[in-house]
């Protein structure tokens, strides 16, 4: 499942490629060129503006109600019902994302701070820009995030 979002749902993008899912992050106008792009990379719309689901289109699209990221995840998750597998997790990039590959501590050094070098043994490296990410504490943060918005549904 492959998603493509408007300007106005950065942080839902976040999530989305937290949970292992290829989210393109739109930061034109969602417009008609927006949704001829989506439906030619078959993707999934998602988008706040109400205008967009008059326009023709052949896609699916869905029309977000909140402007709470926690809220706009748990709406997408149940329309297309989704659950977070944490197999999935934390293997696309957050800044562009592409797929992380797996990078040997030795590479790692000189990328990531000299503490963090330290103190983990395993990073990823997106192909794409560069970044490089360990499992710290944002992985833990990341699963009672979810863990809490599932046990409100």
């Amino acid at each position: 499942m492959k998603f493509m979002t408007d300007a106005n749902l950065g942080s839902l993008t976040k999530w989305l490629r937290i949970l292992g899912y290829d989210t393109v992050y739109w930061r034109g106008n969602a417009d008609r060129i927006f949704l001829a792009k989506a439906q030619k990379d078959n993707r999934i719309v998602l988008t706040r503006k109400r205008e967009l689901v008059k326009r023709q289109f052949s896609g699916r699209l869905l029309l977000l109600k909140t402007d709470l990221a926690k809220n706009q995840l748990q709406e997408v998750l149940t329309e297309f019902s989704l659950r977070p597998d944490p197999g999935r997790m934390f293997t696309i990039c957050l800044k562009c994302n592409a797929l992380l590959a797996d990078l040997e501590k030795d590479a790692a050094l000189g990328l990531v701070p000299a503490y963090i070098f330290s103190h983990y043994s395993r990073f990823r490296i997106c192909p794409v820009c560069g970044s490089v990410y360990w499992p710290g504490s944002h992985k833990d943060r990341a699963r009672d995030f979810l863990l809490r918005l599932e046990q409100e549904n």
